[in-house]
């Protein structure tokens, strides 16, 4: 009864202003744009706000034009990657977008786009699942998270490697029978590790390559862009032309023992972002709740770096690890190195494994959380979900079960 309460509570919360449980406010510098800082993590996770760096305002482009296809929804979006091992249960999902697409020539932006494919599950027998599920979209991801970055914005800021991108993105969609591509580039202005070449003019220079782009596949091809949560980097009213949704991803946002790793409202305890600042921050900066897919983690996040003799876990930890944790009491076949026990708070809606101290030693999320999550984008209008990724649910699809659900009222999204 409890937690159908909280369920009703959540539904309410989403659909109307967003406010906080617990009198949780927001901060008062929440949608200030103060110049984008520098990554320090796998995600910006210590700024508020939005805002795009460069020269954004300026308008090169026309009038826009969008995929007239952009498949079922709401929309259960997995990224899968070259790691897993196993085929995806596509009665569970709507859209995959299947990763890794990364440049030939990360130094330089040119030479074409290269995929590397998972030896177990290639595109091609991915893309064979619509015999189970004819509405399946299958996507390219290209991008990812540091120097997988690497070659965007050499490319972007140059017209002949823009062309080229976008020409070698059409013949793999082609060649692979592809609905789209998903536009993975962290950050535009913005180097993750320092490396990837960023450049001022980065934000200027994505909406030209999202013209081209629009251009060349024409209106049979689905554009998205996987976003930070804060909303910056990109000029998005521009943007919006040629996208047709933005994947935000809701995760990264804080780790044990400070911050909990993708929590729905503002933290009683811990003071970073939350679900609805990321989507306050991205309505503020031009992208409207139906055309955002936010992002749930199918892994928790432990310390980074503990002082000697005080690690229990690595810093990733996959879901399917944790019935191992909290049943077994191991952690990859060891003893774990100190008792943790599951906690929950409710004014973030999420749960954490704290020690007999009370330490938060890992957030990540459970079918409780990713239940929630789901209602909260049901009644809050977003366009649907995405999880990162695939191969970190349990044997028995457990989180995805549980978003299913959500979503959609039954065990699948086929009709």
């Amino acid at each position: 009864m409890l937690k159908k309460l909280f369920v009703i509570l959540l539904a309410t919360l989403a659909a109307g202003t967003m406010l906080h449980l617990c009198s949780c406010s927001k901060p008062g510098n929440a949608n200030t744009l103060p110049p984008p800082p520098p990554a320090t993590g796998e995600d910006d996770t210590t700024q508020g706000g939005n805002g795009g760096g460069g020269e954004g305002s300026q308008d090169p482009t026309a009038d826009g034009t969008h995929c007239t296809d952009i498949g079922q929804t709401p929309i259960v979006l997995a990224y899968f990657t070259e790691y897993t091992e196993v085929l995806p249960e596509v009665s569970l999902l709507t859209h995959i977008n299947y990763a890794h697409g990364r440049f030939a020539n990360p130094s330089t932006g040119d030479g074409g786009i290269v995929i590397t494919e998972s030896k177990k599950a290639p595109i091609k027998d991915v893309v064979a699942l619509k015999s189970v599920n004819p509405k399946l979209k299958v996507m390219l991801m290209i991008g990812g998270w540091g120097a997988h970055a690497d070659g965007f914005s050499m490319m972007a800021r140059d017209a002949a490697k823009r062309t080229a991108f976008c020409q070698s993105v059409k013949s793999l969609l082609d060649k692979h029978s592809l609905d789209g591509v998903d536009i993975d580039w962290e950050y535009p202005t913005q180097s993750a590790d320092n490396e990837t070449g960023a450049d001022p003019s980065d934000t200027r220079n994505f909406n030209l390559v999202l013209k081209e782009l629009r251009e060349t596949l024409g209106t049979d091809k689905i554009i998205s862009f996987a976003s930070s949560s804060s909303a910056r980097y990109v000029d998005w009213p521009n943007a919006m032309k040629y996208l047709d949704y933005v994947n935000v991803m809701t995760y990264d946002m804080g780790a044990a023992p400070n911050g909990h790793n993708s929590p729905l409202h503002k933290s009683a305890v811990f003071n970073h972002r939350s679900w609805d600042e990321s989507v306050d921050a991205h309505e503020k900066g031009g992208v409207s709740r139906d055309r955002m897919v936010m992002g749930i983690p199918f892994y928790g996040k432990a310390e980074k770096s503990p002082a000697a003799g005080q690690k229990i876990f690595d810093y990733t930890v996959r879901y399917y690890e944790i019935p191992d944790i909290l049943e077994k009491g191991k952690y990859k076949g060891a003893a774990l190195a100190r008792n943790v026990h599951r906690m929950w708070e409710f004014t973030s809606m999420v749960p954490y494994l704290a020690d007999d101290s009370g330490k938060n030693v890992l957030s990540y999320d459970d079918p409780e959380s990713v239940e929630f999550k789901g209602a909260y984008v049901k009644a809050g209008g977003m366009l649907g979900a995405m999880f990162w990724e695939y191969r970190c649910d349990s044997a028995d699809h457990a989180l995805l079960k549980a978003l299913v659900g959500a979503l959609y009222g039954k065990g699948t999204v086929l009709e």
